[in-house]
C-alpha cells in the first residue's frame, strides 16, 4: 500500500511537468531576462550605501520592488527592516530567505564608475561609507529570487518570506527584527541566506555544516591606580604592568585551559594608558573580543576571563572595573538541512567540483539569531573576480564579480522550490 502511495505521489508531481518546459529551464530564462535590471539595482545600492539602522533609501528600494511584484510587504520592522510575503497557489510549508542591507564606515578605494562617494561624520571625523562586505549583492539577489518566484507562483506549494534586514555590521539587526515580531504570525520552518565568499571564484559555493561563525563576546576593563612618579613605582599600582599581565595570562589560559577541540580566540585589540614616559598613569583601559562556539562555551569563557582578571588585580592590589558582555551568538548551519539541499546545489552549478566544504570560521554573523530559532543554512557565494588576489571583505578595495548575482538568484530559487516540494512530498509520504 505504501509503495502504491509513493508511486501515485510521484505520478502526481511529475505528470504536470511533462506538458511544459522543465522548471529549472524556466528559472534560467527568467533570470537571464532580469539580470541587467538586477545589475543596475546592485550598482545603485553600491553607490548609495547606508550605515546600520540608517538604511532608509535601501529599504525603500526593497519594499517598492517587492510591492511591484505583487507581494504583501511589511515595512519599518526594527526601524528599516522589510518583510515580503509571497503566498503560493497551494498551501504548504513556510520558508524564508534573508539578506542584510547595511554598509561599513570605510572610504572606498576602487576605480568603479559606481564607487561610493558617500561621506559621514563619526566621532567628529569624516569617513566614507562602502559596501565592503557584499550586502549590496545579498540584497540584489534577494530581489532577484523574489522576482523569479513571483513569476512561478503556480509552482509554489507554500509561502516564501523575504527578509531584508538592517544592521548586520552592528551585530544586532536580526535580533531586533525578531524582538519586533517579524515572525509573530508567520514563522518559517527553514531559512536560507548567502554571504559573499571573497576567496571563491564565480560559480562556486561553500558550505559548512554545524558551527560556521563564532560567538562574538567581549569585555571592557579598566585597571585603576592612584598614579605616581615613574621614579617611585613602589608608591602606586602600575596599571600598565597589571594590564600587560592580564593580556598574557589570557593567552596562556586559552592555550592551557581550553580544549584544543573548542576553537577559542581572545583578542585584546585596544590597550590605552598614560600620557608621559615618566608618569605611572591612573588607569589602563582595555577592550577585547572573545570568540568561541556554542552557548556552554561562552559561559565557561566568561567565568575564566573574570577569574584571571580578578586574581591578577588582587595579587597586585589593583582596583578594577570589568564589563563583560555577550554579543552576537555563533552561527549554526543545520546539517540535515544542508544535506537536503546539496543535490540541488550540485545540479544547478553543474557538478560536485563546484561545491567546497568549508571549515568553521571565527568571524561573527548575526544570521545566527534566526538560526537559533529556525533550522537555517548560510551558503558562501563565490564572487572573487578573475586574476584578483587579496580581495578581502572589509577592505576599501573589495571588488565583486557581478556574474555571481544571476548564479545566486538561480541557485536560491531552485533551493527554495525544491525544499518546498520536498517538504510536501515527505509530509504526504508520512501519512499512515
Amino acid at each position: 500500500m505504501r509503495k502504491l502511495l509513493y508511486l501515485f505521489l510521484i505520478f502526481l508531481f511529475i505528470l504536470p511537468s511533462l506538458s511544459k518546459e522543465p522548471l529549472e529551464k524556466r528559472i534560467e530564462k527568467i533570470v537571464s531576462g532580469i539580470t541587467p535590471e538586477l545589475i543596475e539595482i546592485r550598482r545603485d545600492i553600491h553607490a548609495n550605501p547606508e550605515l546600520s539602522f540608517q538604511e532608509k533609501r535601501t529599504s525603500s528600494i526593497v519594499a517598492n520592488y517587492l510591492k511591484k511584484l505583487g507581494l504583501e510587504v511589511r515595512e519599518g520592522i526594527a526601524g528599516t527592516g522589510v518583510l515580503g510575503i509571497l503566498r503560493g497557489s497551494k498551501s504548504g510549508p513556510i520558508v524564508g530567505m534573508r539578506a542584510d542591507m547595511d554598509a561599513l564606515p570605510i572610504t572606498e578605494e576602487t576605480d568603479l564608475p559606481f564607487a561610493s562617494k558617500v561621506k559621514v561624520l563619526i566621532d567628529g571625523r569624516e569617513t566614507g561609507v562602502m559596501h565592503a562586505c557584499g550586502h549590496d549583492v545579498h540584497t540584489t539577489v534577494l530581489l532577484g529570487v523574489a522576482n523569479v518566484l513571483s513569476k512561478l507562483k503556480d509552482e509554489i506549494s507554500g509561502t516564501v518570506l523575504f527578509v531584508a534586514q538592517p544592521a548586520e555590521e552592528w551585530g544586532d539587526g536580526a535580533n531586533e527584527m525578531l524582538k519586533a515580531g517579524v515572525f509573530k504570525d508567520i514563522k518559517p520552518s527553514a531559512m536560507f541566506a548567502f554571504h559573499v565568499d571573497d576567496e571563491l571564484p564565480v560559480g562556486y559555493i561553500r558550505y559548512t555544516p554545524g558551527y560556521s561563525g563564532a560567538n562574538c563576546d567581549g569585555f571592557h576593563l579598566i585597571v585603576k591606580s592612584q598614579g605616581c612618579h615613574g621614579s617611585s613605582p613602589h608608591s602606586c599600582v602600575d596599571p600598565i604592568v597589571v594590564g600587560s599581565q592580564i593580556v598574557l595570562a589570557l593567552q596562556v589560559m586559552v592555550s592551557r585551559e581550553i580544549s584544543i577541540h573548542n576553537n577559542t580566540v581572545i583578542t585584546v585589540g585596544s590597550f590605552h594608558a598614560g600620557t608621559a614616559p615618566n608618569v605611572i598613569p591612573q588607569k589602563a583601559e582595555m577592550r577585547a573580543i572573545v570568540r568561541s562556539y556554542g552557548e556552554e562555551q561562552r559561559k565557561i569563557l566568561k567565568e575564566k576571563v573574570e577569574r584571571v582578571i580578578k586574581n591578577i588585580c588582587e595579587s597586585a592590589g589593583a582596583d578594577y572595573e570589568l564589563n563583560y558582555y555577550f554579543g552576537t551568538p555563533s552561527l549554526y548551519n543545520n546539517p540535515d538541512l544542508i544535506k537536503s539541499i546539496l543535490p540541488t546545489v550540485e545540479r544547478v552549478l553543474g557538478g560536485k567540483n563546484f561545491i567546497v566544504e568549508g571549515l568553521p570560521e571565527m568571524g561573527g554573523e548575526d544570521f545566527s539569531y534566526f538560526a537559533r530559532e529556525i533550522p537555517s543554512v548560510m551558503l558562501g557565494l563565490g564572487v572573487c573576480p578573475p586574476d584578483i588576489k587579496g580581495n578581502s571583505v572589509h577592505s576599501p578595495k573589495f571588488l565583486v564579480d557581478e556574474r555571481s548575482i544571476p548564479i545566486g538568484v538561480k541557485l536560491m530559487a531552485n533551493i527554495i522550490l525544491d525544499h518546498l516540494r520536498g517538504d510536501i512530498l515527505n509530509e504526504k509520504l508520512s501519512i499512515n
